[in-house]
Formats: C-alpha cells, sequence, structure tokens
C-alpha cells in the first residue's frame, strides 16, 4: 500500500477529512494541521474568456456580475484584476504635477 504523505511538512500521520466541494477526498495531516486534495488541479482558463473579462471590465459591470456571467471564480478574477494593475505603470513624477497646474 502507497502511504500519503503530507505536502506541507512530509508527514505520514494523514487522516480522511471529509470532502471538498468538487466532491474530492480531503486530507488532513495530524501533525501540522494541513489540509489536501490529491491531484489537485484547476481547469485552465481560455484566451478568449480572459479577452472577454478585459473588454467586460471596460464597460462599468460589476465584478460578481462578471464573474457570473463568465463562469469564472471570483478568487481567478481578484488574481487576474491584481496582474493587470502590476501591468500598468504607477510613476508620476511630482514635479510633473505640480508644473502643469500652474
Amino acid at each position: 500500500m502507497n502511504e500519503l504523505t503530507c505536502p506541507h511538512c512530509g508527514a505520514v500521520r494523514i487522516v480522511k477529512n471529509g470532502h471538498a466541494h468538487t466532491g474530492k477526498q480531503r486530507y488532513l495531516c495530524r501533525i501540522c494541521k494541513y489540509q489536501f486534495t490529491l491531484d489537485h488541479t484547476r481547469p485552465p482558463i481560455s484566451p478568449e474568456t480572459v479577452a472577454l473579462v478585459d473588454r467586460m471590465l471596460s464597460e462599468r459591470i460589476s465584478h460578481r456580475g462578471i464573474c457570473r456571467v463568465v463562469g469564472v471564480s471570483r478568487s481567478w478574477f481578484r488574481r487576474h484584476l491584481k496582474t493587470l494593475v502590476n501591468s500598468v505603470p504607477h510613476r508620476i513624477d511630482p514635479l510633473e504635477v505640480m508644473s502643469s497646474k500652474t
């Protein structure tokens, strides 16, 4: 029998701990209390879906509405927004701003 090990601490004191919302078996490490599922994979978001989300962002639709219509999770949506924000330069020269006011 292949014994389960904790992916967090490597311990072998693993017990079953219910099921995830996807129906997969959840496990709990008795040593570090880490909870995990085996073969955890996220379905990839297609480039067409990402492009649709980007177009909907410019249409002033609520974030929850975008997630609901497109079918993406809110956590994925937040990560996507963070990558968009990080891709935009945010550096402003305060001297330029002050000189343009006068």
